[in-house]
């Protein structure tokens, strides 16, 4: 079987998809599937113009049983690049947000879930609840291999860590408003006015390797997730493979993978001053928890190791 994967080629502007995307690419070639990459690179309606035009000719020249795309926009450029071909792949498109919003999104993707693409995967329960659709899901799953736990003190060396103070990773690009950098700064601000004897530290993490990610979890006394929205944060499965204690925000399914694990939080839903409130007194309680976490039994109990996770895809490629 060969499948074309389309997604946002835009990491660090050279064409780089994801680490995520490319984990998925890799385990599904191991498993022997006959696999392609196309990187998007450029954002707006001309740009998924010029890359659909672009994906059609490689479709002509490969002839691709399944073109599997990430994220709804390039599921609309694989249907617009095989639009009319006599002999068109099947389109699978992975949903990787939610939908807190019952807006023209939400309408659209609906729409072309019932009635372009020809299956499509949402990676949680409630995205699922939200589209009101019959979809599969399917979380994106996590390397094993690369995300393992770590000696504590060996990670804090080598990223630079000191001693006698409290760390807390937030691990994505501040400059991503979805991410939302500012509440995770007023959740810290908050905690160190509530309790002014706690030395901490805030460090963002971004454009490292996975490898370098897996330190700074292992490192980490806490690590925080703020996201307003998302489908399966992978970074929430990775620092559980590490791990790592946790606190973040109500998106996507982090309720079913952190249920009943010790030092791992999730503030409850409400306005901003409570957020805000809620995540301090989370970050407290996992700062004081002082241990390390059973994230990584979890993982493995929930089978969301890398290669699983691979062939459930492949079950979806061999119905459709």
């Amino acid at each position: 079987m060969k499948v074309i994967f389309v997604a946002s080629g835009n990491k660090k502007g050279a064409g780089q998809v994801n680490s995520f995307v490319q984990s998925q690419f890799d385990s599904l070639q191991a498993e022997g599937l006959n696999m392609v990459l196309f990187p998007v690179v450029g954002h707006g309606a001309l740009a998924h113009l010029k890359a659909a035009w672009q994906l059609r000719k490689i479709v002509r020249r490969e002839k691709p049983d399944v073109i599997h795309a990430h994220y709804s926009v390039y599921g609309y450029v694989a249907a617009l690049a095989t639009m009319c071909m006599c002999h068109k792949p099947e389109i699978v498109v992975s949903i990787l947000g939610s939908f807190p919003r019952r807006n023209k999104k939400w309408r659209l993707v609906r729409y072309c879930v019932q009635h372009v693409w020809d299956k499509t995967i949402v990676k949680s329960e409630r995205t699922k609840r939200q589209l009101g659709l019959d979809v599969p899901v399917i979380p994106n799953g996590v390397n094993l291999e690369i995300f393992q736990t770590l000696e504590a003190s060996a990670a804090r060396k080598a990223v630079g860590f000191e001693d006698g103070k409290k760390y807390i990773i937030w691990c994505s690009n501040p400059e991503r408003a979805e991410k939302n950098w500012p509440l995770a700064e007023a959740a810290v601000k908050q905690l160190q006015i509530t309790n002014n004897k706690l030395q901490i530290s805030l460090v963002p993490v971004f454009n490292k390797t996975p490898q370098e990610v897996c330190t700074y979890m292992n490192a980490a006394d806490c690590l925080l997730l703020t996201s307003d929205s998302e489908g399966s944060p992978n970074v929430i499965k990775e620092a559980m493979a590490c791990n790592c204690p946790i606190v973040t925000t109500d998106v996507g399914d982090v309720k079913e993978r952190l249920h009943n694990i010790e030092g791992c939080f999730v503030a409850p839903i409400g306005d901003l001053s409570f957020v805000i409130g809620e995540l301090a007194k989370d970050l407290e309680k996992a700062l004081a928890f002082g241990k390390r976490t059973e994230g990584r039994k979890r993982i493995i109990e929930d089978r969301l190791e890398i290669s699983q996770i691979a062939n459930r895809i492949i079950e979806i490629y061999e119905q459709v």
